[in-house]
């Protein structure tokens, strides 16, 4: 019927027919991967009038009732057709009416002879709805095929995908395959791809009927032969209302499934080296503990518990690492683990503190997540030593607030209250001050009442 239609046009030549008759396969391929309507229109001898010689129609997505061609297309309702036609330049989001009275947004490029004529346009129409994903699936998918200007049969358009393609007519052997689908069967010991049976260049046993009938089944499937992993998907296209053909597209994924299991086996050996780490600190702190039991000064026993606290604090980075094997962590499950495993076991049991941990989630890097680590671990520690002397019972909070640019964390407890001249040279104060402004690059500011309580919030960089 194509040809019929060009006949119909009187303005092609037969090698212009011929070159139309070609566009018709990229049409198809357009129209299966953008799920939309692909049309071919060619001018007549009246300059207001079109002839729309080829619709590729999706299964599901189409916005027509039926197939279009045949019928004709005119100036005042397609005006960026007619457009395309006198200028030759390719039209981007143009309004338009379709024959059945419904307004959408065009996509055209022009379609040279050897004349550098505009035989015809292929026109991709979608709805303003589906502007959006039109614009990301041309981008992502379609980019590549609507690039240039064919010149001659050999230029074809499908010669500037990068993935291989196939087209067979409706008996089911092979009519077309661009050069990355021969340079692909060449490497797999298959020299001629043109008139071979669609199960002689398929990769597994299956019928080509039962594909024509049923080609939801085979839209995407990964293959691996030789040393190629390959992602294959049919696609199904109606000629007419008796007829359809398969187009057959391969794309080779070897070297990204190569790229994905070695990032697999990176982060396997990366969390293998973090929970290495996090056991060895574990020991160290052990270490220190067994040490801690065979010493009778008490101030010596603080000191080593207060060291071995913040080993532990480092360990839990390499804990949450062990498990994700990515740089990036959420601060709040790290304040979590810091409480539920270390902070419980040094609380003296006759107090009733009560801890609460709030605010965002947000990921801040492993080196990032150590400094608040150790920074948090000590002002807690602070806290549960000095802020309920002569008390039974308290409350420790910990706010999480993220902002555009840094982040701050706020620990407020309602203890006795602090003489904050006497902790200038406290070693716990002197870590936190080195940790944050050389560690985190932020600031610190601590306020203290006698008898209402303690606030120390610290900022650093996102």
């Amino acid at each position: 019927m194509l040809k019929l239609f060009c006949k119909i046009c009187s303005t092609l030549t037969p090698s212009d027919t011929e070159i139309v008759e070609q566009m018709s396969n990229v049409a198809t391929i357009l129209s299966n991967i953008l799920e939309m309507d692909v049309f071919l229109d060619c001018p007549t001898k009246k300059e207001d009038e079109a002839m729309v010689v080829f619709h590729a129609r999706p299964e599901k997505k189409s916005l027509y009732s039926k197939n279009i061609s045949g019928e004709i297309a005119y100036r005042i309702n397609e005006p960026a057709v007619f457009r395309t036609f006198s200028t030759g330049l390719a039209s981007r989001n143009y309004k338009a009416i379709t024959q059945e009275n419904e307004q959408v947004l065009q996509n055209i490029l022009p379609i040279f002879n050897s004349l550098d004529e505009v035989i015809c346009v292929i026109i991709i129409e979608y709805s303003e709805k589906q502007k959006e994903i039109f614009d990301k699936e041309y981008n992502k998918k379609a980019a590549a095929i609507l690039m240039g200007q064919i010149d001659s049969l050999k230029d074809r358009v499908t010669e500037y995908i990068n993935d291989a393609i196939i087209t067979f007519n409706k008996d089911g052997y092979a009519t077309y395959a661009n050069k990355v689908a021969k340079i692909l069967y060449e490497n797999l010991g298959k020299h001629n791809i043109i008139g071979e049976s669609f199960e002689n260049l398929y990769f597994e046993r299956i019928n080509y009927n039962s594909i024509l009938e049923n080609p939801d089944s085979y839209k995407m499937k990964e293959i691996n032969i030789l040393n190629y992993s390959l992602s294959v998907q049919c696609f199904v296209s109606k000629i007419n209302e008796n007829i359809k053909r398969v187009t057959l597209i391969i794309k080779d994924i070897t070297e990204e499934k190569k790229h994905a299991e070695e990032l697999r086996l990176k982060t396997i050996f990366i969390k293998e080296i973090h929970h290495r780490v996090k056991n060895n600190l574990q020991t160290i702190a052990s270490l220190l503990r067994l040490q801690k039991r065979r010493i009778k000064n008490e101030e010596v026993k603080k000191i080593l518990d207060e060291t071995i606290n913040r080993i532990l604090s480092i360990a839990i980075t390499h804990e949450v690492l062990s498990t994700t094997g990515i740089d990036q962590i959420s601060i709040k499950p790290i304040l979590d683990i810091l409480y539920g495993n270390y902070f419980k076991n040094n609380i003296d049991k006759t107090k009733k503190i009560e801890f609460n941990i709030y605010g965002d989630e947000f990921f801040i890097s492993s080196d990032k997540a150590t400094s608040v680590a150790l920074v948090v671990n000590e002002i807690i520690q602070n806290a549960i030593d000095h802020a309920f002397i002569g008390r039974d019972k308290g409350k420790i909070e910990i706010e999480i607030i993220k902002n555009q640019e840094s982040s701050k964390i706020r620990i407020s407890d309602n203890g006795v209250g602090m003489d904050l001249s006497k902790n200038e040279n406290n070693m716990g104060f002197l870590i936190v001050n080195s940790l944050i402004k050389d560690k985190l690059k932020g600031n610190i500011d601590v306020k203290s009442a006698k008898g209402i309580g303690t606030t120390i919030e610290f900022d650093f960089k996102n």
